[in-house]
């Protein structure tokens, strides 16, 4: 006996399920800011219990964990009781693969309500920050908490790819190597540690120095790794052999970028790299979960910073505007390139 396949979805409910897909980002969210993760941890539980845990109404609770087992965050079992999948355990604050502070970040009402603004940044070619008045985007400072959000998404994010960057190119030939705009410093330690004779120094914003140091001081590299306070824009660089900027040039537009590797420039001797981690825009558009990935993450630039992913040719032209050139790029399963950049 042969089962028939489901009959195709007709085209204009599919259009309409990719139009209101908006719910799976805010479900996600909404169950990140509730903690609705931590409430469950390794148990089974029912509603009404994760309802008291997290502070919110039974009912709408259900609800809402009725739809993350639609998308796979959580399961639910015969007698009504949720679990968390392994995916949904993503989501716990204290796990080792924790995305939390990331969707905390991209599902807030800051950056949510700056993607409905998406019409008046592609009409003006203008982030939503030029939009309102102000240079660019920046990190926020303003609020410690919110700045802590978006540095520790940044370490969620970074640790998951370091482990890729640091397989991928060989870094014994340096002495230092200086991780420019690292924030609180997630990308050296494999690097470090696949090259004990490799001292590395993360260079940030003097408001990032707490962070680093705290997770400086729990991958145990001793001395052989610390953390340097400036603005990348302006501050003397300490001198290194290598220069490695990762997931910073795709935030500022063409002129900023071209002065941050710029500056970079200026701090290397003749024989030092430059090397520059982002993802490469294919010259020809696609349809693959890659192409996703980059589309949204360009169109998230556009909006919020003012940046761009760019193609191999373009990030050429920057880095020769910089005074420097690609010697190479170098692929990695990270699914990101290590641009090499070097003096003329």
């Amino acid at each position: 006996m042969t089962t028939e396949a489901p009959p195709p979805i007709p085209l204009p409910f599919q259009l309409s399920r990719l139009a209101t897909s908006y719910w799976v980002p805010q479900a996600i969210y909404v169950a990140a800011e509730l903690g609705v993760a931590d409430a469950l941890g390794d148990v089974t539980r029912g509603h009404a219990e994760i309802a008291r845990v997290v502070g919110a109404d039974p009912d709408s609770i259900r609800r809402l964990l009725r739809a993350l087992v639609a998308i796979g965050v959580c399961t639910a079992d015969d007698e009504g009781r949720f679990a968390l999948t392994p995916l949904g355990a993503c989501l716990r604050s204290d796990g080792p693969d924790s995305m939390r502070a990331w969707v905390l970040l991209v599902g807030g009402e800051r950056v949510w309500g700056w993607w409905g603004r998406l019409v008046e940044c592609v009409r003006t070619g203008r982030s939503v920050p030029s939009l309102d008045g102000r240079d660019t985007w920046v990190e926020p400072t303003g609020d410690p908490g919110a700045s802590d959000v978006f540095n520790q998404s940044m370490v969620q994010l970074t640790r998951h790819l370091a482990p890729a960057i640091a397989v991928s190119y060989d870094f014994s030939r340096f002495r230092t190597i200086v991780d420019v705009g690292g924030g609180y410093g997630a990308l050296l330690p494999p690097i470090l540690k696949a090259n004990p004779e490799l001292r590395g120094i993360v260079f940030d914003l003097e408001r990032c120095r707490a962070g680093a140091r705290a997770l400086i001081e729990k991958t145990r590299l001793g001395d052989r790794y610390e953390f340097a306070g400036g603005d990348f824009f302006t501050d003397p660089l300490p001198k290194a052999d290598a220069y490695l900027i990762k997931s910073v040039i795709h935030d500022w537009d063409d002129e900023r970028s071209v002065a941050i590797l710029s500056h970079i420039a200026t701090a290397m001797d003749a024989t030092a790299k430059l090397l520059i981690v982002e993802r490469i825009v294919p010259e020809r558009p696609g349809s693959s979960p890659f192409d996703g990935m980059l589309a949204h993450t360009d169109l998230y630039m556009m909006i919020v910073t003012g940046g761009r992913e760019r193609t191999a040719a373009e990030f050429r032209a920057l880095v020769e505007r910089a005074g420097l050139r690609v010697a190479r790029i170098v692929p990695t399963p990270a699914a990101m390139s290590i641009i090499e950049g070097v003096k003329p």
